[in-house]
């Protein structure tokens, strides 16, 4: 279904009212407080998860070949550890725009239709996490019954990541898709993609 132009003018007439496009912000502006704190939070669990991983593989492979004597818990431990890196991780690089993306069709737009197919964009997302949630909270109760085959840890804290990683993109997504919804608006005032400060981050 294609936007057409008086559409987009509806939408951005009915939010350009100054209590509306103020609302919006004062939203916005709470919102990405909240996920300027949790982030940080992932960030520094990011950090201990690597620095986890590299522990432990480094002393798996010493063990294994410089003793002759694996430790038997550790590739499991490994792969529950990537697991809670890839959940905790992936708010953070959305936040930065630095996950894989096919951005042809915003990059051809501007102004408020690349405002508007940057909100729908997000919509899909935030339809997307509500299902992680949903799904993946069912399933960490499944895992409440099981335990990790290598040590006494209950399956429930390893499937506690989708969960919680699909809340944690849901607070990014629709900090998002309100600054889209702003910018339909006021596209001086809307969602700005820029992997500058990724790069920069990146190169350091």
């Amino acid at each position: 279904m294609v936007i057409g132009e008086e559409t987009i003018e509806f939408l951005a007439g009915s939010i350009r009212t100054a209590r509306v496009l103020n609302a919006l912000e004062r939203a916005a502006g709470a919102l990405q407080g909240i996920n300027n704190s949790v982030l940080g939070i992932c960030r520094l669990a990011v950090i201990l998860i690597v620095g986890g991983l590299a522990v432990l593989l480094s002393c798996a492979v010493f063990w294994r070949y410089a003793l002759n004597n694996a430790i038997p818990w550790s590739e499991e431990a490994a792969k529950y550890l990537m697991v809670w890196l890839t959940f905790v991780g992936a708010p953070v690089a959305l936040r930065d725009g630095a996950h894989v993306s096919i951005d042809v069709l915003p990059a051809a737009l501007s102004g408020r239709a690349r405002q508007v197919a940057l909100f729908l964009i997000n919509v899909v997302i935030i339809l997307v996490c509500v299902m992680l949630i949903w799904q993946g909270g069912l399933f960490a109760k499944l895992g409440a019954r099981q335990v990790a085959s290598s040590f006494q840890l209950s399956m429930f804290w390893v499937y506690l990541a989708v969960p919680l990683g699909g809340f944690l993109l849901l607070l990014v997504s629709l900090g998002h898709a309100l600054r889209a919804l702003i910018g339909i608006g006021d596209p001086d005032r809307g969602l700005v993609e820029s992997h500058d400060s990724y790069a920069e981050e990146v190169r350091e």
